[in-house]
């Protein structure tokens, strides 16, 4: 599923880098420190996830302001042409 252009699948790193808090935190009040490793491990995979798909975001909204540029470059030249 997309909400937009983007994948809703993506987002879900969201939700994986808030477990993996939460993992985090069990751990510590726990005195696992396997769990917190892993919790550290997950929370450093979906940071990694959600950097790509800002990335993605910022590289998608600048494509379409170069296309909104073009569009109204298109439109001057056409109101040039036709005047």
């Amino acid at each position: 599923m997309q909400v937009g252009r983007v994948d809703v699948n993506k987002l879900r790193a969201v939700g994986d880098k808030a477990l993996g808090l939460a993992k985090e935190f069990a751990g510590v009040l726990v005195g696992n420190d396997k769990l917190q490793r892993e919790a550290v491990a997950q929370q450093e995979r979906t940071s990694e996830e959600l950097k790509a798909l800002r990335e993605e975001i910022d590289a998608r909204r600048k494509e379409a302001a170069a296309e909104v540029h073009e569009q109204r470059q298109k439109s001057a030249q056409r109101a040039k042409q036709s005047a």
